[in-house]
């Protein structure tokens, strides 16, 4: 398995978003967009 790390996300992007875009190019097992903890948006 490997981990990618993707910055400048737009501040919309989801978990789905990530999954899809990077599904075009082999098997995702899982795909996370990291969250602020206070507000509960996504950190770009």
């Amino acid at each position: 398995m490997v981990n990618i790390y993707v910055g400048n996300l737009s501040w919309s992007c989801t978990n789905d978003d990530l999954m899809q875009l990077f599904s075009q190019h082999g098997t995702v097992a899982r795909a996370q967009v990291i969250l602020d903890r206070e507000t509960g948006r996504s950190r770009g």
